[in-house]
């Protein structure tokens, strides 16, 4: 009677993270520097990071935000604008490639490209970017942010309770 418990507990569990496993869907990261977070905020702690066209596991939605899991195991929080169900190039005219550039990948652009795909933009199209570098290069310490968003009687919203 005991071992026939203990087997039936077993195959629960195998079913279980079973059916955990079909739950869960993969999405592509579709900006740059894809920052996991702590919590589902933008003002939740950064706990990794995932790059343009990297897979990452999507366990959970909450609002405008993604419990997503990392390949190499660091789970987080990201927003749904930095993912997409689409599995995406990764990169554009480089050694194989066709040289062109598709629509979705331009509107990608806004949200960030690789440094490769930004360098081929640049040399094909010229232009002048250093107010988005400058833009790049701004940091905030999110204690600071939060610090001073309270002191204004704010309270940021975003899935983060």
């Amino acid at each position: 009677m005991r071992y026939r418990k203990l087997t039936l507990a077993l195959a629960l569990a195998v079913c279980l993270s079973g059916a955990i496993a079909l739950a869960a869907k993969v999405m592509s990261v579709s900006v740059r520097d894809g920052q996991v977070r702590q919590s589902p905020s933008f003002l939740g702690k950064i706990v990794g990071k995932a790059s343009y066209g990297q897979s990452v596991n999507v366990s959970t939605e909450q609002g405008d935000w993604a419990k997503v899991t990392l390949p190499g195991g660091v789970s987080g929080w990201m927003h749904r604008t930095a993912l997409t169900t689409e599995k995406l190039a990764m990169s554009s005219g480089g050694a194989g490639g066709t040289g062109s550039v598709s629509g979705k990948e331009m509107a990608l652009a806004g949200k960030g490209f690789s440094a490769q795909v930004e360098a081929d933009y640049r040399r094909s199209h010229g232009g002048d970017y250093a107010a988005i570098n400058a833009m790049e290069r701004i940091s905030y310490n999110p204690g600071q942010l939060l610090a001073f968003l309270s002191q204004g009687g704010v309270h940021p919203q975003g899935g983060a309770k």
